[in-house]
């Protein structure tokens, strides 16, 4: 009995992840941190040729990404849990 129910929990809440709206969060959340991990590889590979002050830039502009990925995840989580306990939690 309690394997059916969260598995019926589980499948609307991914109902909810894959609503246009979140869907929108979702990919913009993956396109930030695919730009920050970019970077940071870009960092890696080039270490010796990028000069001190562009490594401090790149490393603020992935810092910068990682917070917005983090906000990005939070408001997402937010939305989600939201509305599965507003439509279930009654």
């Amino acid at each position: 009995m309690g394997l059916k129910n969260f598995q019926k929990d589980r499948d609307a809440v991914n109902r909810l992840y894959d609503a246009p709206e979140n869907r929108r969060l979702k990919h913009a959340a993956l396109a930030v941190i695919t730009v920050v991990v970019i970077l940071l590889l870009s960092m890696v590979i080039w270490l010796e040729d990028i000069s001190s002050k562009t490594m401090l830039i790149m490393r603020g502009c992935a810092g910068l990404g990682a917070i917005v990925f983090v906000a990005l995840v939070g408001v997402l989580s937010y939305r989600v849990n939201k509305r599965h306990l507003d439509n279930h939690g009654k």
